[in-house]
């Protein structure tokens, strides 16, 4: 059974979203594992702005439960996919994993980070529309590229799950 892991900073919006959007598109068909966690170990929650323009596309996340990453789920088997940069560089110094793919590369696209509110839009507290728009910019995109992702883990090549190999990796 394939396993596929996405990663950003706290759980409750990239991966978040793009775990329970892959869910939807592979349904009960393919027996591949997907699951989501955050870089940082701190609690929250997901945002109601993300929840319910989830729940208006027809995706319940409301029983996701955020988790932090940590080294047993990294087993080499497992496909793992950065939503952005800085969660790559995090992959590879802190469990010293080069083979991670960035979601856009994953989908087959050049790399480019979903990056998260606060690195899109200054001062997004003070900026609420901003701040929604991006959120449903970013959640369409990851929804607009599920399909994509889904069909090249499906058809898969390499032992990882895609036959692309990151920027970042180590070569021997």
């Amino acid at each position: 059974m394939r396993q596929v892991l996405f990663v950003c900073t706290g759980n409750i919006f990239r991966s978040l979203t793009a775990e329970h959007a892959l869910r939807h598109v592979l349904g009960n068909r393919h027996a591949i594992v997907v699951s989501s966690a955050g870089t940082d170990d701190r609690m929250c929650t997901v945002d109601p702005v993300v929840s319910d323009y989830l729940r208006s596309r027809g995706i319940d996340v409301s029983r996701h439960r955020r988790r932090t990453l940590t080294a047993e789920m990294l087993q080499p088997s497992v496909t793992v996919i950065a939503m952005s940069t800085d969660h790559r560089g995090f992959l590879a110094r802190q469990f010293g994993r080069y083979d991670v793919l960035l979601f856009t590369q994953a989908c087959g696209l050049p790399p480019a980070p979903l990056l998260d509110v606060h690195e899109a839009i200054a001062d997004p507290d003070s900026n609420p529309i901003a701040r929604k728009a991006y959120i449903h910019l970013t959640i369409d995109r990851i929804l607009q590229l599920m399909p994509q992702l889904a069909s090249r883990l499906i058809g898969f090549k390499g032992s990882r799950g895609l036959d692309e190999e990151p920027a970042n990796a180590r070569r021997a």
